[in-house]
């Protein structure tokens, strides 16, 4: 096919090798194109937490004073201690949980784009929920791989977060679950080590950026911090996702001849495990 046709980046017809910033430029286009969508997608999710986060800060966290003794101890006035630390638990835990289902969905809809269809939220769910445990494994032993690179030596850190970029696609897209989805990944990127890695970097050099744009003028008023971050969550979690599918997709047609029909083939064949 003539690549100078004018097709949308996310037509399947576009199945071809794509450089770093052709991965960046058509990820935020595949985005333009799909917001409203993908973006929903975040906010059911991130909004509900970011207004349980700002509620226990402001009632249980803001109460809470530390003051220290003439004799050195460390006394809590105004708020119960095991209070907080308990609702701090339940709030991670409850954070865990939903981002937990949130990475699965917002993955498995960021991959439906390049078939020209969209999941709707309770489709997306769903297969979250599904996935849950396999999710949490393959986070877990990614993080202790990338862990364990880093107490070895940077480098071996960013070679194995490389390395492993596209687990998370492979599960979803190939049902390839605990070991075997970082197996896939690891096999798929070798080879293409320094342009995963240029993407991610420079993915995450944008998102990070916006971030701390949002999050700067607040440094001071932690409830406005939590809003302000929860706002560059739900921008910037699908193009981050974006990214990550065509990474996935790009290594695929580069080493496979991947095209719209497996895709198709695979999403049905996983919707289905």
């Amino acid at each position: 096919m003539d690549q100078h046709v004018p097709e949308p980046p996310d037509s399947p017809r576009l199945f071809r090798p794509r450089g770093v910033g052709e991965i960046l430029s058509h990820a935020f286009q595949i985005y333009v194109r799909n917001w409203t969508t993908l973006v929903p997608l975040v906010a059911v999710i991130v909004i509900p937490l970011s207004i349980v986060q700002v509620v226990f800060t402001d009632v249980v966290v803001d109460d809470l004073a530390v003051r220290e003794t003439t004799t050195g101890q460390l006394v809590v006035e105004g708020g119960s201690l095991g209070a907080a630390l308990l609702g701090g638990l339940a709030v991670g835990l409850l954070s865990v949980l939903m981002w937990t289902i949130l990475t699965g969905a917002i993955t498995r809809a960021a991959a439906a784009t390049f078939l020209g269809r969209n999941l709707d939220l309770g489709e997306s769910y769903r297969f979250g929920l599904s996935r849950f445990w396999s999710i949490v494994l393959v986070g877990i032993l990614t993080g202790l791989a990338v862990v364990a690179g880093f107490l070895l030596l940077v480098i071996p850190g960013f070679i194995v977060l490389t390395r492993l970029t596209c687990t998370l696609p492979a599960l979803v897209i190939e049902d390839r679950r605990g070991r075997s989805a970082l197996k896939r990944s690891w096999n798929l990127v070798a080879g293409f080590g320094w342009p995963v890695f240029g993407t991610i970097f420079v993915a995450g050099l944008m998102t990070g950026l916006l971030g701390s744009v949002l999050t700067a003028p607040f440094e001071e008023n932690l409830v406005l911090r939590i809003v302000a971050q929860s706002i560059s969550s739900v921008i910037t979690m699908p193009y981050t996702a974006l990214v990550g599918i065509l990474i996935y997709l790009d290594l695929r047609v580069r080493k496979e001849r991947y095209g719209p029909d497996e895709l198709e083939a695979d999403l049905a064949r996983s919707a289905a495990g």
